[in-house]
């Protein structure tokens, strides 16, 4: 039986030699790994440069299916192939190749070229082919797009390579971050709560170990710090909110931050900025009020928190302690990925055709992409005018049963089985309140006024690309 081949190619508005070097990034794999598919790396080594390998699991329903492949034939600036040792193809190989432009000399093209056998001879090409080319195209659709966006942002940001120390960076967003900024070529410091396993994380990240409960850490920061960016705290969805869950919601984000800036008064040279994860509760229940960073605190358990966990972040600023750190406290709405937060846990809801408005459906939804999520980190990073609260958030925002009416489009599914508020409070008690029924319309003024431009502006835009359904918001 003959290979079949599969062809996808994108142009790129930067250089041959940029487009490759993100590729030998580490992180890069991590970034290529779209968020519909549940793949974890467990063993890596050597970049992509001949002889390095890499094993994954592909974990498809039930079944875990282990993919040991190669690298070979790397040429800089070029191309280099990747081919399986081991896996569920009878053959595979993909070759990666970056060619110069005609276009000129910030031009390039890059040509991702696939040829695999199917295992089952003629059975599996006739029956399985076609499947794999539209999973192929699906992909590379995303990549593609994905790395446009990257690369838009690094060309935008990314004047000189930074240091960052991040906390927090197994979460949902923090475990997105970390290879973005890798990627990006910045070198990240990790803080994590015990000696992680090498095989599930970005190879180039040094990790120091701490315990912000015990106020303990294993080694000094070091001091040639660019930035900070802390998104540590409890997962306030985690479970019913009882006394002692709430204590911990709010123990677990003001005193990691206190202790955090603790340390930063420690050192002889702290970094000049300081991003510190906050949330949209600050602003309590709006109804329909639009709220910008110029609006006030609102009433409520999390608002509280929020408020106890800005005044935290911004003794950073305070010169008493020796401290005149940039801080910025991000106000973050609801984080959409496929794999974890809000969307994550609607995603069987609504494929089950089980979806609809919460309560009346008329509460207002904040929502913002995790790739802008991201991009929204690094502006805050980067451009030195925004400090003070930012609101982390798209630029349209929609009530719950918009929302979930864009979902169903999105999956061609219907969006009519109500959540009535009595079931809410019934199920969720004070968290489901707060979290579900309570209603916050929040603007990115700031943001805008910082000149920060939108990756996902729009939510069907965005849903469709997260999920690999097409190529996302090009402006």
């Amino acid at each position: 039986m003959k290979n079949q081949i599969f062809e996808a190619r994108v142009h790129l508005h930067h250089s041959p030699e940029r487009v490759f070097r993100w590729h030998e990034r580490d992180g890069a794999f991590e970034r290529l790994s779209p968020p519909w598919l549940d793949v974890d790396c467990v063993e890596r080594s050597g970049g992509i440069r001949n002889g390095s390998r890499v094993v994954l699991l592909v974990k498809k329903g039930p079944l875990a299916i282990p993919w040991v492949l190669g690298h070979k034939d790397y040429v800089q600036d070029q191309h280099f192939v990747d081919y399986q040792i081991a896996g569920p193809f009878q053959s595979w190989q993909q070759i990666h190749q970056v060619a110069a432009s005609q276009a000129g000399p910030e031009e390039s093209d890059l040509i991702d070229r696939a040829e695999f056998r199917l295992p089952m001879g003629l059975a599996g090409s006739i029956f399985g082919s076609a499947l794999i080319k539209s999973d192929l195209t699906r992909l590379f659709r995303y990549r593609h797009a994905l790395m446009r966006r990257d690369l838009g942002l690094q060309k935008r940001y990314g004047q000189r390579p930074l240091r960052i120390l991040v906390s927090g960076g197994s979460g949902l967003v923090g475990s997105q971050l970390i290879p973005f900024l890798t990627t990006q070529g910045h070198s990240v410091v990790q803080l994590v709560r015990s000696a992680p396993d090498a095989a599930n994380n970005v190879p180039s990240v040094e990790k120091i170990v701490w315990d912000p409960e015990s106020k303990s850490i294993s080694v000094d920061l070091p001091g040639n710090l660019d930035g900070a960016v802390h998104l540590g705290g409890y997962n306030v969805a985690q479970s019913n909110w009882t006394p002692g869950v709430k204590r911990t919601i709010e123990d677990s984000r003001v005193n990691s931050t206190e202790y955090l800036v603790s340390l930063f008064a420690r050192m002889e040279s702290p970094p000049p900025v300081f991003v510190c994860a906050s949330a949209m509760d600050f602003y309590g229940d709006r109804g329909s009020e639009p709220v910008t960073e110029d609006s006030g605190g609102g009433e409520g358990f999390l608002a509280t928190v929020c408020k106890r966990w800005e005044e935290a972040a911004s003794r950073a600023a305070d010169p008493a302690l020796g401290l005149n750190m940039r801080v910025v406290n991000l106000r973050i709405s609801g984080v959409l990925h496929p794999k974890g937060g809000v969307l994550g846990k609607l995603l069987p809801v609504f494929r089950a055709g089980a979806g609809g408005p919460v309560g009346t459906g008329a509460q207002y939804f904040s929502w913002i992409s995790m790739d802008d999520m991201l991009g929204c980190i690094y502006h805050a990073l980067v451009e030195e005018s925004v400090r003070g609260p930012l609101n982390a958030v798209a630029p349209h925002c929609l009530t719950n049963k918009e929302f979930g009416a864009t979902l169903g489009r999105v999956l061609h599914r219907p969006a009519l089985v109500p959540l009535p508020e009595t079931a809410v409070r019934v199920m969720f008690g004070e968290m489901g309140e707060a979290l579900l029924l309570a209603s916050r319309r929040l603007l990115p003024q700031k943001l805008k006024q910082t000149g920060y431009q939108f990756l996902d502006p729009e939510l069907g835009e965005a849903l469709k690309y997260m999920l690999g359904l097409s190529a996302g918001y090009e402006g």
